[in-house]
């Protein structure tokens, strides 16, 4: 077995079809499926069932893709270390955060850095559902909660708040609830049941009394577009929300605080690239007012 095997294994279980796979690999559907055919004799055993809806991972395929993409990310990681290693400031700086402070904060930001460090890339992970860290190897990651421990630095450089808002057009239609109570005469969207653990997503819970939600989805971005067509209130993050001009509700209601967590691969101690991006985001924080208290 080779990490090239691999590679196919994982594209195929993310596509759930040999055509998709090829088209993300560049490569023709022939080659995909004779690559998984050899990874499947080197381990003897089945991977995927083909059906009428695609390929699917079998029992054994579904316990093998969890070792497959950790050993892609360290295959990453290692390409991202070992790419220029005489160049100080060049070179890729893998960042895991959560999708709107991504979207909404950092990366709007970086055209300055850009100037300051132009051989300094970037390849963002932005999502809800964060993989554990002991399958991440990410150069630094932003967390909303403090982790469990792994390979990596751990450092407080930020408190969050976030509120109830909608859209100004939602509360001229339909008027904003003046207590928690009147919270059921509104549509609520929030998290999906798979990422009801949240936080965020416990605290809309506890503060409506357990009221049904109007929209569930599974990330913040779409909530946050939710509020913005007018469908409802949401829990948002007050930085993003009141710089996009939307309606806070219950304003005397004790808003959510979160702490911000970055943590750094202990890989990456030493390399100055990674530093300058340590600085920059505790500048940006900083900038936000969303520095620790």
């Amino acid at each position: 077995m080779n990490w090239d095997d691999l590679r196919y294994f994982i594209a195929v279980a993310n596509a759930g079809n040999i055509t998709d796979a090829g088209q993300a690999l560049q490569v023709a559907a022939s080659t995909v499926s004779r690559k998984i055919l050899v990874l499947e004799q080197a381990l003897n055993t089945l991977l995927f069932l083909k059906t009428t809806q695609g390929y699917c991972l079998t029992e054994a395929g579904q316990a093998l893709l969890p070792m497959a993409l950790e050993a892609e990310e360290r295959f990453r990681l290692m390409q991202r270390q070992m790419s220029q290693p005489g160049a100080r400031l060049a070179g890729v700086v893998r960042i895991d955060c959560p999708e709107l402070m991504g979207s909404h904060l950092i990366i709007p930001a970086l055209a300055q850095f850009r100037l300051q460090h132009p051989q300094i890339r970037f390849d963002f992970v932005n999502a809800a559902r964060s993989v554990k860290l002991t399958q991440s190897h990410s150069d630094l990651l932003l967390r909303l909660q403090r982790p469990e421990a792994g390979n990596f630095t751990l450092r407080r450089v930020g408190a969050l708040t976030q509120a109830l808002f909608c859209s100004h057009a939602y509360a001229a239609a339909h008027g904003c609830p003046q207590d928690v109570a009147q919270l059921c005469q509104h549509p609520l969207i929030g998290w999906n049941q798979d990422l009801a653990h949240l936080p965020l997503a416990r605290w809309l819970d506890q503060l409506s009394g357990g009221q049904p939600l109007w929209m569930r989805t599974g990330n913040l971005q779409a909530q946050l577009q939710a509020v913005q067509a007018g469908l409802g209130i949401a829990a948002l993050p007050v930085y993003i929300a009141e710089s996009l001009g939307l309606h806070r509700v219950l304003t005397q209601i004790p808003a959510h605080r979160g702490e911000i967590w970055l943590l750094r691969n202990l890989a990456t101690l030493g390399h100055e690239r990674i530093d300058r991006v340590v600085e920059f985001l505790d500048q940006l924080l900083q900038r936000h007012g969303l520095q620790p208290d």
